[in-house]
């Protein structure tokens, strides 16, 4: 009996192209292209996961057109040691979470941070100059960055040490400029603030002194913060006050209710030369008859918009001069 040919290959018509193939070729065909698309599928979730990643991060990424020209400058502005040597801190058991926490506009400004009734930011004299230093580095599917703050008290004092017990591994925002200029800078926010990361305090015969590091896990740099801190509470506005009265030691002004109707406020007092480009903020207070603010000669606004002073409302204002206010930021109630 003639034995059967274990090498013979069944054939497979296709009926399209009038081909036959074996089921082999076919199997080996099929296979090639599952693993090809397997490939690439894999590419295409590695390159989801790296910009969902940068998202989640924060990071934003704009057009060249956008940013535009960077030019050199001059060694005016690149010496060293220029930050000023207090720090605000403010912690997050400060802010007032039932309002918005601010965020930037295209100039990387940002609005004045709410705060609970009564609290004020922080200040911390350094001993030393203090550092900034803010670090990016790309990885295989994204880029890690981190800001650190360093900061040297000098001494041994009861209330620095109270700070050191109370707060190490504490969550703040950090508020710093740099000498001579009126702008401050914010470095941290309410979902990734800026962390009290390592403290280390020495008594010996080189000095009594304590180094706070603060730390973030960010590629954010810091941002153009519009108000100035507050060393005391917020100035409470007359009811039904027309003008806004400015003092020197207040930047941030409470706009209550009306009594009778609700007040239109038109102009500003108390600004002298000195106070160019000083940011102040009304924060509304009121309910069914909140002050209102039109735009003029005096309050010139974003667009327009009349500003309402109720409760949770807020308005930033640059000085630039002595009778005129232009909006930086708002938020609304």
């Amino acid at each position: 009996m003639k034995k059967p040919n274990i090498q013979k290959r069944y054939r497979a018509y296709n009926p399209m192209k009038g081909f036959n193939y074996s089921n082999r070729q076919s199997r080996n065909m099929f296979m090639a292209t599952f693993a090809i698309f397997g490939i690439f599928m894999l590419v295409a979730a590695l390159l989801d996961h790296s910009l969902g990643a940068a998202a989640g991060s924060g990071v934003t990424f704009a057009s060249m057109a956008l940013l535009g020209h960077v030019d050199d400058v001059s060694d005016r502005d690149t010496h060293g040691s220029a930050i000023s040597y207090i720090v605000y801190l403010i912690a997050l058991d400060q802010i007032d979470r039932t309002k918005e926490f601010p965020q930037p506009n295209a100039n990387r400004e940002v609005a004045p941070v709410p705060l609970k009734p009564n609290e004020i930011p922080h200040y911390f004299e350094a001993h030393d100059i203090p550092t900034f230093t803010g670090t990016t580095e790309k990885g295989d599917i994204t880029t890690t960055g981190e800001n650190q703050l360093v900061m040297v008290m000098g001494g041994a004092r009861a209330n620095l040490y109270n700070f050191i017990e109370e707060y190490s591994g504490g969550k703040f925002i950090a508020l710093y400029k740099h000498i001579k200029k009126k702008e401050w800078y914010i470095v941290g926010e309410l979902e990734r603030p800026i962390i009290l990361s390592n403290t280390e305090t020495k008594d010996d015969k080189d000095g009594r002194y304590t180094t706070l590091t603060f730390k973030r896990s960010s590629v954010d740099l810091p941002l153009i913060y519009t108000g100035n801190p507050a060393v005391t509470a917020a100035t409470t506005l007359a009811e039904n006050a027309t003008d806004v009265a400015i003092t020197a030691g207040s930047n941030t002004y409470t706009v209550p209710n009306g009594t009778t109707s609700a007040a239109a406020i038109a102009t500003v007092s108390g600004l002298s030369k000195s106070d160019k480009g000083r940011c102040i903020t009304l924060v509304g207070a009121g309910t069914d008859k909140a002050a209102t603010i039109a735009d003029g000669s005096t309050f010139v606004l974003e667009e327009g918009a009349t500003w309402t002073a109720k409760t949770g409302a807020s308005i930033t204002f640059r000085v630039l001069d002595t009778t005129t206010l232009v909006e930086v930021s708002r938020t609304e109630a």
